[in-house]
Protein backbone atom coordinates (compact mmCIF):
# COMPACT_ATOMS: atom_id res chain seq x y z
CA UNK A 1 0.00 0.00 0.00
CA UNK A 2 1.55 3.33 -0.73
CA UNK A 3 1.80 5.88 1.37
CA UNK A 4 -0.05 8.30 0.29
CA UNK A 5 -3.03 5.82 0.15
CA UNK A 6 -3.05 5.13 4.12
CA UNK A 7 -5.96 6.70 6.05
CA UNK A 8 -5.13 8.60 9.33
CA UNK A 9 -5.71 5.72 11.62
CA UNK A 10 -2.76 3.78 9.77
CA UNK A 11 -0.35 6.50 9.66
CA UNK A 12 -1.15 6.90 13.69
CA UNK A 13 -0.53 3.07 14.13
CA UNK A 14 2.66 3.21 11.80
CA UNK A 15 3.90 5.99 13.93
CA UNK A 16 2.73 4.31 17.49
CA UNK A 17 4.63 1.39 15.94
CA UNK A 18 7.72 3.51 15.40
CA UNK A 19 7.77 5.31 18.60
CA UNK A 20 7.74 2.73 20.68
CA UNK A 21 10.39 0.95 18.92
CA UNK A 22 12.50 3.79 19.38
CA UNK A 23 11.60 4.54 22.93
CA UNK A 24 12.57 0.46 23.68
CA UNK A 25 15.79 0.57 22.08
CA UNK A 26 16.56 3.63 23.92
CA UNK A 27 15.58 2.76 27.58
CA UNK A 28 17.57 -0.70 26.95
CA UNK A 29 20.92 0.96 25.50
CA UNK A 30 21.11 4.73 27.80
CA UNK A 31 18.88 4.06 30.91
CA UNK A 32 21.16 6.40 32.94
CA UNK A 33 19.11 9.49 30.63
CA UNK A 34 16.11 8.85 32.74
CA UNK A 35 17.30 8.36 35.96
CA UNK A 36 21.07 9.35 36.09
CA UNK A 37 22.75 12.00 37.74
CA UNK A 38 25.80 12.35 36.05
CA UNK A 39 24.03 14.22 33.38
CA UNK A 40 23.19 16.83 35.23
CA UNK A 41 26.51 18.62 36.18
CA UNK A 42 27.75 18.68 33.06
CA UNK A 43 28.38 22.88 33.64
CA UNK A 44 29.37 22.50 36.42
CA UNK A 45 32.13 20.49 35.27
CA UNK A 46 33.07 22.46 32.50
CA UNK A 47 34.29 25.40 35.06
CA UNK A 48 35.92 23.68 37.50
CA UNK A 49 39.57 23.31 38.20
CA UNK A 50 41.04 20.02 38.31
CA UNK A 51 41.55 19.52 42.06
CA UNK A 52 37.90 20.76 42.41
CA UNK A 53 36.57 18.42 39.35
CA UNK A 54 38.34 15.79 41.49
CA UNK A 55 35.73 17.31 44.76
CA UNK A 56 32.76 16.66 42.25
CA UNK A 57 33.54 13.27 41.03
CA UNK A 58 34.57 11.63 44.43
CA UNK A 59 31.40 13.37 46.11
CA UNK A 60 29.10 11.90 42.81
CA UNK A 61 30.72 8.50 42.73
CA UNK A 62 29.31 8.00 46.50
CA UNK A 63 26.07 9.15 45.89
CA UNK A 64 25.78 6.60 43.06
CA UNK A 65 26.72 4.02 45.19
CA UNK A 66 24.79 4.75 48.03
CA UNK A 67 21.44 5.22 45.26
CA UNK A 68 22.81 1.80 43.82
CA UNK A 69 22.23 0.60 39.80
CA UNK A 70 18.72 0.65 39.13
CA UNK A 71 19.37 0.29 35.02
CA UNK A 72 17.90 -3.28 35.02
CA UNK A 73 14.68 -1.49 35.82
CA UNK A 74 14.66 0.40 32.91
CA UNK A 75 16.06 -2.42 30.10
CA UNK A 76 13.37 -4.27 31.48
CA UNK A 77 10.82 -1.75 30.71
CA UNK A 78 12.27 -1.03 27.11
CA UNK A 79 12.03 -5.10 26.51
CA UNK A 80 8.35 -4.49 27.58
CA UNK A 81 7.90 -1.16 25.43
CA UNK A 82 9.26 -3.28 22.21
CA UNK A 83 7.14 -6.01 22.46
CA UNK A 84 4.05 -3.86 22.41
CA UNK A 85 5.51 -2.22 19.14
CA UNK A 86 3.06 -4.87 17.09
CA UNK A 87 -0.03 -4.71 18.97
CA UNK A 88 -0.49 -1.07 17.84
CA UNK A 89 -0.88 -2.33 13.83
CA UNK A 90 -3.62 -4.68 15.05
CA UNK A 91 -7.10 -2.89 13.94
CA UNK A 92 -8.73 -4.46 16.73
CA UNK A 93 -6.44 -2.59 19.55
CA UNK A 94 -6.82 1.30 19.87
CA UNK A 95 -3.39 2.18 18.53
CA UNK A 96 -3.11 4.38 22.08
CA UNK A 97 -3.16 1.84 24.26
CA UNK A 98 0.06 -0.05 23.78
CA UNK A 99 1.51 2.95 24.04
CA UNK A 100 -0.49 3.96 27.20
CA UNK A 101 0.55 0.86 28.64
CA UNK A 102 4.53 1.57 27.97
CA UNK A 103 4.00 4.85 29.84
CA UNK A 104 2.84 2.69 33.02
CA UNK A 105 5.60 0.78 32.90
CA UNK A 106 8.35 3.35 33.14
CA UNK A 107 5.91 4.95 35.74
CA UNK A 108 6.62 1.71 37.50
CA UNK A 109 10.61 1.41 36.90
CA UNK A 110 10.98 4.94 38.10
CA UNK A 111 9.24 4.01 41.17
CA UNK A 112 11.39 0.60 41.87
CA UNK A 113 14.37 3.41 41.33
CA UNK A 114 12.92 6.14 44.04
CA UNK A 115 13.14 3.26 45.95
CA UNK A 116 16.46 2.67 45.55
CA UNK A 117 17.10 6.65 46.56
CA UNK A 118 14.61 6.20 49.54
CA UNK A 119 16.81 3.62 50.93
CA UNK A 120 19.55 6.07 50.33
CA UNK A 121 18.19 8.63 52.55
CA UNK A 122 18.93 6.03 55.35
CA UNK A 123 22.39 6.87 54.81
CA UNK A 124 22.50 10.73 55.42
CA UNK A 125 24.26 13.21 57.96
CA UNK A 126 20.84 15.83 58.87
CA UNK A 127 21.75 19.47 57.10
CA UNK A 128 21.22 21.78 60.07
CA UNK A 129 19.09 24.14 57.13
CA UNK A 130 15.00 23.49 56.26
CA UNK A 131 13.87 22.28 53.48
CA UNK A 132 11.56 23.57 51.39
CA UNK A 133 9.93 21.13 49.03
CA UNK A 134 8.72 23.35 46.45
CA UNK A 135 12.11 25.14 45.79
CA UNK A 136 12.49 21.70 43.87
CA UNK A 137 9.99 22.35 41.10
CA UNK A 138 9.82 25.26 38.29
CA UNK A 139 6.78 26.83 38.55
CA UNK A 140 6.67 27.22 34.53
CA UNK A 141 7.51 23.16 34.52
CA UNK A 142 4.27 22.37 36.75
CA UNK A 143 1.98 24.81 34.65
CA UNK A 144 3.31 23.32 31.43
CA UNK A 145 2.69 19.93 33.15
CA UNK A 146 -0.89 21.12 33.78
CA UNK A 147 -1.49 21.87 30.78
CA UNK A 148 -0.25 18.90 28.65
CA UNK A 149 -2.67 16.87 31.19
CA UNK A 150 -5.45 18.85 30.79
CA UNK A 151 -5.37 18.84 27.35
CA UNK A 152 -4.40 15.00 27.00
CA UNK A 153 -8.15 14.51 29.17
CA UNK A 154 -9.89 16.60 26.64
CA UNK A 155 -9.62 13.71 24.19
CA UNK A 156 -11.69 11.15 26.29
CA UNK A 157 -14.71 12.82 24.40
CA UNK A 158 -14.11 10.36 21.80
CA UNK A 159 -15.00 6.84 23.22
CA UNK A 160 -11.60 5.17 21.25
CA UNK A 161 -9.38 7.05 23.11
CA UNK A 162 -10.87 6.89 26.95
CA UNK A 163 -8.16 4.04 27.91
CA UNK A 164 -5.33 5.32 26.50
CA UNK A 165 -6.70 8.65 28.25
CA UNK A 166 -6.87 6.68 31.78
CA UNK A 167 -3.65 4.27 31.92
CA UNK A 168 -1.80 7.63 30.62
CA UNK A 169 -2.76 9.57 33.19
CA UNK A 170 -2.74 7.25 36.03
CA UNK A 171 1.20 6.97 34.62
CA UNK A 172 1.06 10.72 35.23
CA UNK A 173 0.34 10.43 38.65
CA UNK A 174 2.50 7.79 39.62
CA UNK A 175 5.68 10.19 38.20
CA UNK A 176 4.09 13.00 40.11
CA UNK A 177 3.99 11.57 43.81
CA UNK A 178 7.73 9.99 42.75
CA UNK A 179 9.03 13.36 42.06
CA UNK A 180 6.98 14.87 45.03
CA UNK A 181 8.74 12.26 47.26
CA UNK A 182 12.41 13.34 45.72
CA UNK A 183 11.54 16.83 46.29
CA UNK A 184 10.98 16.09 50.22
CA UNK A 185 13.79 13.47 50.66
CA UNK A 186 16.06 14.15 53.62
CA UNK A 187 19.66 15.24 51.75
CA UNK A 188 21.85 12.54 51.61
CA UNK A 189 25.04 13.72 53.20
CA UNK A 190 27.95 11.09 53.87
CA UNK A 191 30.28 14.04 56.08
CA UNK A 192 33.23 13.68 53.84
CA UNK A 193 32.51 16.87 51.92
CA UNK A 194 29.43 18.36 53.51
CA UNK A 195 29.29 21.80 51.56
CA UNK A 196 29.53 20.11 48.62
CA UNK A 197 27.57 17.04 49.12
CA UNK A 198 24.65 19.38 50.02
CA UNK A 199 25.21 21.61 46.36
CA UNK A 200 24.94 18.44 45.03
CA UNK A 201 22.15 17.32 46.65
CA UNK A 202 19.99 19.95 46.04
CA UNK A 203 21.40 20.81 42.44
CA UNK A 204 20.69 16.74 41.79
CA UNK A 205 16.81 17.35 43.70
CA UNK A 206 15.70 19.85 41.28
CA UNK A 207 17.48 18.51 38.39
CA UNK A 208 15.66 15.26 38.89
CA UNK A 209 11.71 17.09 40.14
CA UNK A 210 12.37 19.12 36.75
CA UNK A 211 13.22 16.03 34.72
CA UNK A 212 10.24 14.04 36.06
CA UNK A 213 7.98 16.64 35.09
CA UNK A 214 8.72 16.73 31.69
CA UNK A 215 8.21 12.24 31.55
CA UNK A 216 4.86 13.19 32.57
CA UNK A 217 4.13 15.54 30.18
CA UNK A 218 5.45 13.53 27.51
CA UNK A 219 2.54 10.20 27.51
CA UNK A 220 -0.32 13.08 27.58
CA UNK A 221 1.48 14.87 24.61
CA UNK A 222 2.09 12.00 22.73
CA UNK A 223 -1.57 10.47 23.25
CA UNK A 224 -3.18 14.10 22.43
CA UNK A 225 -0.54 14.00 18.75
CA UNK A 226 -1.72 10.52 18.01
CA UNK A 227 -5.31 10.56 18.85
CA UNK A 228 -5.35 14.48 17.16
CA UNK A 229 -3.71 12.86 13.77
CA UNK A 230 -6.73 10.57 13.09
CA UNK A 231 -9.51 13.53 13.69
CA UNK A 232 -10.81 15.82 10.62
CA UNK A 233 -9.33 19.20 9.89
CA UNK A 234 -12.71 20.71 11.03
CA UNK A 235 -12.03 20.00 14.54
CA UNK A 236 -11.12 23.23 15.49
CA UNK A 237 -11.57 23.08 18.93
CA UNK A 238 -8.85 19.74 19.30
CA UNK A 239 -6.53 21.83 16.95
CA UNK A 240 -6.24 24.18 19.20
CA UNK A 241 -5.90 21.75 22.11
CA UNK A 242 -2.99 20.43 19.87
CA UNK A 243 -1.23 23.51 19.64
CA UNK A 244 -1.67 24.21 23.53
CA UNK A 245 -0.23 21.06 24.31
CA UNK A 246 2.62 21.02 22.33
CA UNK A 247 3.39 24.59 23.24
CA UNK A 248 3.53 23.53 26.76
CA UNK A 249 5.79 20.47 26.40
CA UNK A 250 8.02 21.92 24.46
CA UNK A 251 8.70 24.79 27.42
CA UNK A 252 8.76 22.11 29.95
CA UNK A 253 11.36 20.08 28.08
CA UNK A 254 13.54 23.19 27.49
CA UNK A 255 13.13 23.95 31.31
CA UNK A 256 14.27 20.34 31.98
CA UNK A 257 17.41 20.79 30.11
CA UNK A 258 18.66 24.15 32.04
CA UNK A 259 19.89 22.77 34.87
CA UNK A 260 22.09 20.32 33.29
CA UNK A 261 23.76 23.91 32.08
CA UNK A 262 24.01 25.27 35.57
CA UNK A 263 27.32 25.88 37.15
CA UNK A 264 27.73 25.47 40.82
CA UNK A 265 29.73 27.48 42.98
CA UNK A 266 31.52 26.46 45.49
CA UNK A 267 35.09 26.75 47.71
Amino acid sequence: MAFEHLTHDQVARLFTTGALVFLGVLQIVAPSCFWGLSVYFKGTRAALSPQQRERLESVLAARESAEGDTSAYLRVVGIFTIAMAPFALSPAIPFVLPYSLSCMAMAAAILASYLHFQRATQLRVAPLVRRNVWSSFSPVGLTGTAVCLIGACAFAAYPQFRAGVAVVIVAAIVLLAVAWRVAAAPAILFGNDSQLEYLVDEHLRFSRTTNLLALVCAPPTVLAALAWATLPWTAHFFNVVMATVAAAFFVVIAVSFNPIRKRLSFA
